[in-house]
């Protein structure tokens, strides 16, 4: 909670993957991937109460394992009330399902089996396991202080963009062409491109409902950096996470 507005977070990890095979379960740090979201969800300070949304039964099973954890070092009680589960149908397991309908689907259970009606909603994706120092927390703190009515978390770049246009390479973003364009540390803020990296989504549950979009009118984008920046989209980043935690000394993802 923050300032009297409830929070719900849902993490979402749908059975099967079309890159990496069995991803969500795969294990990363000594764990299975989807718990690194599932702990930075339950040790937010601000989160009321975590729901993971799924229809595998691997899934089900680094959850099962991980609230028999939290059970034993929190007592039962408090580990239910913080963290649920929410069995997703398969409609809304497809490859081609977005986000939004999955959000509701929790948002709407929730409200009806654990009689919580949240205020603000916030997804994690278990693709985007690191989550170091508060930066849950540090986000939804940005969203609270301007009036926000949705977060996104992503990483700050230079305009330097080619795109395949009609068959050929252009570049697009700096008029001034590539020879002859400026410098990164002369550009003012609002010349960055800023790339969604998938690792945070906080959203005011009315305009997720209403618009069916987890994006507001009048987001903040909160930059990220380093380890928090990397998805797994590949074998490779398995390994990337392992060596960048190795190199900084690392025993948690969170």
């Amino acid at each position: 909670m923050i300032n009297d507005k409830r929070i719900l977070s849902i993490v979402l990890a749908r059975k099967g993957s079309k890159g990496i095979k069995n991803k969500n379960f795969r294990f990363l740090m000594g764990r299975p991937l989807v718990q690194w979201s599932i702990l930075a969800s339950y040790y937010s300070k601000c989160v009321d109460i975590t729901v993971v949304s799924s229809n595998c039964d691997d899934v089900y099973k680094a959850f099962s394992d991980l609230r028999n954890e939290f059970s034993c070092i929190y007592g039962p009680k408090l580990t239910d009330e913080k963290l649920k589960w929410i069995q997703r149908p398969d409609e809304l397991a497809q490859d081609l399902t977005t986000n939004e309908p999955v959000m509701i689907h929790a948002v709407q259970e929730s409200i009806q089996r654990f009689d919580l009606d949240p205020d603000i909603i916030v997804m994690l994706q278990p693709t985007s396991p690191c989550r170091i120092e508060g930066l849950l927390d540090k986000c939804i703190e940005k969203y609270n202080e301007g009036g926000y009515d949705s977060l996104i978390s992503g990483i700050k770049e230079t305009p330097f963009i080619w795109q395949f246009i009609n068959g050929e390479w252009k570049f697009t973003v700096d008029k001034n062409g590539c020879c002859n364009r400026k410098m990164r540390q002369d550009f003012l803020d609002h010349e960055f491109i800023f790339h969604d990296d998938g690792n945070i989504y906080i959203t005011d549950k009315d305009i997720l409902i209403k618009t069916k979009c987890r994006i507001g009118k009048k987001p903040v984008f909160f930059e990220v950096k380093g380890i928090n920046s990397i998805q797994i989209d590949e074998e490779f980043d398995f390994n990337l996470i392992e060596n960048m935690a190795k190199v900084l000394k690392l025993e948690s993802l969170i």
